[in-house]
């Protein structure tokens, strides 16, 4: 599920949310790595449907990416934002406020590779597979030349991140804590934000949130999705780019993951250890 963060937030059908921007469908059925929980490489994305995709974020304009079988949503605040999730289900949403615990003698992670992230809250093999991920994925990027995301690892920003996942799951509503900023997790002085969310199906374990990220970035595969490549408006305003899917497959999570206008990223779990398919777990960007 992805989620953009402009003015106004489009739930479901068309619900108005101040300083949000939601985009969500549920006409389209679950893409095919939705039905399964992740593509067969991924031994840990085995089962699950997608739920959608949503963002947020306040300003000039965000984006986020994500296909549901349920739906998918967008929104934001800033200039920009974007999130997503997956697992059977993916969806995206963007909030602020990061949550998660973290070792604060690690020293700071650089985007790049990260190497071995420490983290308090029992996720730092899956935290490291996620920034790892993320900018593998984006150094393959063909037609922008783009910068690997920094991962923001403090005590702070990863337990709001992990309370939003968690709350997430146990309303089994993605992007619903990023959607109605509670907990907020905003970090720093960025423009905007946006949030991508892994649901049931691929778990917390640093294989299941590779593959959730790898099935986000293959959106860009799909017809209606070629136009986000070397996209720089925000929230993937550009033709042929159907950001919350509305033609077909959402191409939001792609959007959120490749964005120019992002720099930072904080990933968060659900549940007090790595799972194989039940966890949720969500990326925020700004």
């Amino acid at each position: 599920m992805r989620s953009v963060s402009p003015r106004v937030v489009v739930l479901a059908t068309v619900v108005a949310l101040s300083g949000a921007l939601v985009a969500c469908s549920s006409a389209n059925g679950p893409e095919p790595w939705e039905e399964s929980g992740g593509s067969s490489s991924g031994s840990d994305a085995s089962s699950g449907s997608s739920s959608g995709s949503s963002s947020s974020g306040s300003g000039s304009g965000g984006s986020s990416g994500g296909s549901s079988g349920s739906g998918s949503s967008t929104s934001g605040s800033g200039s920009g934002g974007s999130s997503g999730s997956s697992s059977g289900s993916s969806s995206s949403s963007g909030s602020s406020s990061g949550g998660g615990s973290t070792d604060a003698s690690a020293p700071p992670d650089t985007g790049a590779d990260a190497g071995m992230v420490t983290s308090d809250d029992g996720f730092s093999a899956s935290r490291t597979a996620c920034i790892n991920k993320i900018n593998a994925l984006r150094a393959t990027d063909t037609a922008l030349a783009l910068a690997p995301y920094t991962l923001v690892n403090t005590d702070t920003s990863n337990t709001c991140v992990d309370t939003q996942a968690t709350n997430d799951q146990s309303k089994n509503s993605a992007h619903y804590s990023f959607i109605n900023n509670d907990p907020s997790c905003t970090w720093g002085s960025a423009n905007g934000f946006a949030q991508d969310e892994c649901e049931t199906g691929y778990g917390t374990s640093p294989t299941g949130i590779e593959q959730c990220l790898q099935d986000m970035w293959d959106e860009s595969l799909k017809p209606n999705c070629l136009g986000c490549v070397g996209c720089t408006a925000f929230g993937g305003a550009c033709a042929n780019c159907d950001y919350s899917g509305t033609k077909g497959y959402e191409c939001g999570h792609y959007v959120n993951m490749s964005a120019p206008y992002f720099s930072q990223v904080v990933c968060g779990f659900a549940g007090a250890a790595p799972s194989s398919t039940s966890a949720w777990s969500a990326q925020n960007f700004e």
